[in-house]
């Protein structure tokens, strides 16, 4: 996959995380060295953006770049706090509709955004691993989020990553 099929795809959809390490890996090489705080850095060094910055940049920056870039995203925001922002409002929308998630159903929905800022998505699979794992994986988002498990994941991965 191109640099620019990625770009053109950071407006349209969900990015898989392979595709990220691609790039990540790609810009990595001589003669330039990248990483995503160099870029990141460049943009707001040049005044390109209207940037939100954090100490370090992680690989789903290089979505926030693109979005940003390809001109989706009109501010220049961290992945991650881009994803925090959007369950906000998802977790508020879910109020307003009646739905309240308990203690231990948000401990399972925080954890799923914190893999969401990191991996640019999540996949069923990835409740069986930490720090899911020591709450019994996908038994026990089964026993803690009930029926909803599944849907829950595909919904997260729509709202945050969109």
């Amino acid at each position: 996959m191109t640099a620019i099929q990625l770009a053109y795809e950071a407006g349209e959809r969900r990015i898989d995380f392979v595709h990220i390490q691609e790039l990540a890996d790609r810009i990595a090489r001589p003669p330039y060295h990248w990483t995503p705080d160099i870029i990141w850095n460049a943009y707001v060094a040049v005044e390109l953006a209207s940037a939100r910055n954090s100490p370090t940049h992680t690989l789903t920056d290089l979505i926030s770049l693109m979005r940003y870039t390809v001109g989706t995203d009109d501010e220049l925001v961290p992945y991650a706090s881009r994803v925090r922002e959007k369950y906000a409002g998802w977790l508020t929308q879910q109020e307003q509709v009646g739905v309240n998630f308990t203690i231990r159903q948000r401990w399972w929905l925080d954890r799923m955004v914190s893999v969401i800022a990191n991996s640019a998505g999540i996949r069923p699979e990835d409740l069986d691993d930490a720090p899911f794992a020591e709450r019994g994986g996908t038994e026990g988002a089964l026993r803690d989020l009930g029926d909803r498990a599944a849907d829950l994941i595909d919904e997260l991965n729509t709202e945050l990553t969109a």
